[in-house]
């Protein structure tokens, strides 16, 4: 489980595969290990795996719910957390996390649609601090976890949910175009 022992996390997304495929790195851009999405599933999938193919958690999207949700579990399949975002809001996205017991413990901060935002605590400190990195060929997340008492494996998967949620209308190769795009301005 040497993945999820950082505290700073580089997440690139590749351009060309059949399945959303994140590669995680630390911040000297050593792999770390991947989140992957399930190729054909009932609701989002996604998985968290070391270089060497060890599980180390999961997050799954729920398909019959009011608003978008997403089950944090740990490598034993256990509920550690859930995700969700309010459906209808006048102005922006309003995301927030719970712990199993109900109780939320984390809410965003900032913009979620240009990936740049704090994932801070119901008393207002930061946990974690995520950026696109605009200067990147593609979609790349900076992720920076502030509180040494967090759990990584809920930042990361804080950070893949919304990004499946904000961007599912995306292509691969379309992502590719659009950093393009932004890079040289057309």
């Amino acid at each position: 489980m040497e993945m999820l022992q950082n505290r700073e996390f580089t997440i690139d997304q590749r351009l060309l595969s059949v399945r959303n495929t994140y590669v995680v790195k630390d911040k000297l851009g050593e792999q770390l290990g991947f989140i992957k999405q399930e190729f054909v599933s009932w609701g989002a999938h996604f998985w968290f795996e070391d270089n060497s193919g060890i599980h180390v958690g999961e997050v799954d999207g729920k398909v019959l719910t009011v608003h978008h949700e997403y089950e944090i579990k740990d490598k034993d399949g256990q509920l550690k957390a859930k995700i969700k975002k309010k459906i209808l809001k006048l102005f922006g996205s309003e995301w927030w996390m719970e712990d199993a017991g109900g109780h939320e413990i984390a809410r965003i901060k900032g913009n979620v649609v240009r990936h740049t935002y704090d994932i801070v605590a119901p008393d207002k400190s930061v946990i974690a601090r995520v950026h696109l990195n605009w200067a990147a060929v593609r979609d790349e997340y900076c992720v920076e976890i502030v509180r040494q008492d967090f759990d990584p494996l809920l930042v990361l998967s804080y950070a893949v949910a919304m990004d499946h949620v904000e961007h599912s209308g995306r292509s691969q190769v379309g992502t590719g175009v659009r950093t393009l795009v932004k890079l040289f301005g057309r």
